[in-house]
């Protein structure tokens, strides 16, 4: 492909290149993904945002935005975090001409072509950080995973658990909403949204239970907050601002590879 950051005829000044960031949502991390791909762009493209949800129940909408803005932009470039995409979502972003499409966050299999991508794999991702932490969660007597939704995301997660238990003969169990009585001592449980976080330490507060001691708190994604609530929440996260920069550099060297985004393990005293 012909890289947009050309000359033009005249030779008096340089094409702008033009980017459009779909987010599905706005957060904290989306923000420190934001923040580093302006960086690495460095004043190379004008960068737009669109935020617009990404789901089987939005998806002619989102048809509709994607066909109507591919044409003005030199790059789309669409964040496929914890989205179960149908055909007709997958029929839009098979549209997109792939010299034009980045994805960030999930591959999918199903898109055809060559095309740009950043990429968490999420069942290898959260294996190899529990490898790591090993001694630390052997303290416990059984690792529990509570997700909120039922998504590629949260599937892969809880796959990467179960393999570890296994593999670590821990027991382990998977739930989809934290009651007061699925909370139990001397267990360790990774939850993967703000709100169950929340909850999680609620309880704790109510029984005057040490989290790190009685009980053992993984929170997915990091957050300034995190750093100093309880003493400290230990986390896994993928590195936000590395995805940013990653992303941006593919696309000002025009190249279409896909490239697994490092994912690490905080320790902190929740754990």
């Amino acid at each position: 492909m012909t890289n947009p950051l050309t000359e033009t005829e005249n030779n008096t000044h340089t094409t702008t290149l033009k980017i459009l960031l779909v987010f599905n949502r706005l957060s904290d991390f989306k923000d420190k993904i934001y923040n580093s791909f302006l960086e690495e762009i460095d004043g190379k493209a004008k960068v737009d945002v669109y935020v617009q949800p990404i789901s089987p129940q939005t998806a002619s909408h989102f048809d509709q935005v994607i066909r109507e803005k591919v044409v003005d932009y030199d790059f789309v470039a669409i964040m496929l975090h914890a989205v179960c995409l149908n055909e007709d979502i997958l029929k839009t972003l098979n549209s997109i001409p792939k010299e034009k499409l980045l994805i960030l966050d999930k591959r999918n299999e199903f898109i055809r072509g060559e095309y740009a991508c950043v990429y968490q794999d999420f069942e290898q991702d959260i294996l190899s950080v529990l490898q790591t932490a090993q001694p630390l969660v052997n303290k416990y007597k059984a690792i529990n995973i509570v997700v909120d939704e039922p998504t590629n995301f949260s599937k892969g997660i809880a796959n990467g658990i179960v393999q570890f238990s296994q593999e670590n003969s821990l027991q382990y169990n998977i739930y989809t909403e934290l009651k007061e009585d699925i909370v139990r001592e001397k267990e360790a449980y990774l939850v993967l949204s703000e709100q169950y976080l929340v909850d999680i330490l609620k309880v704790c507060s109510k029984r005057n239970w040490s989290v790190g001691k009685n009980i053992g708190i993984i929170s997915y994604n990091e957050t300034p907050l995190k750093e100093v609530l309880f003493g400290g929440i230990t986390v896994v996260t993928t590195d936000h601002e590395q995805l940013g920069r990653s992303a941006a550099a593919l696309i000002l060297s025009g190249k279409k590879e896909h490239i697994r985004n490092p994912f690490v393990f905080i320790q902190r005293n929740s754990l």
